[in-house]
């Protein structure tokens, strides 16, 4: 297996992966959300309102303590894109560079069939002027 084919397999492993991770990310991350809205809903909002602190001090905690691990997950995720994308972009550098060369060999391969060709040929030639050359030596 070629190397770029092993990287190939590889990413698709990885890709594979990522949609899962994904889904999982997404879904981690709606759950969040419903649940900072929900607590800020029960939130009284009119004059005279009257709350409990200790729960309201609960609530502010524990929305900055997702917050927080939701951006650390996020800067991990961001680490990982990052180096996905500059291996990408490698692989197509290397692309590219194998496609020129594979247009090279077209033409190398081009060329040699038509030198074979014109061998073949001036070896047919050859062997003809030989022939003839012994017949008229011979008569």
């Amino acid at each position: 297996m070629s190397e770029v084919s092993c990287f190939l397999f590889n990413q698709v492993n990885c890709l594979e992966d990522w949609a899962s991770l994904d889904k999982d990310h997404s879904m981690s991350l709606l759950g969040a959300i419903e649940a900072l809205k929900a607590s800020t809903l029960r939130l009284p909002v009119v004059g005279g309102a009257i709350g409990d602190i200790q729960s309201l001090k609960d609530a502010v905690r524990s929305a900055v303590d997702v917050m927080q691990a939701m951006a650390s997950s996020t800067c991990s995720t961001l680490s990982k894109v990052e180096e996905v994308n500059s291996l990408v972009t490698e692989l197509a550098k290397v692309t590219t560079t194998e496609q020129t060369l594979l247009e090279q060999c077209k033409d190398f391969l081009s060329m040699l069939a038509a030198m074979q060709i014109k061998n073949c040929s001036l070896r047919t030639h050859i062997l003809q002027n030989h022939r003839v050359n012994c017949l008229t030596t011979s008569v």
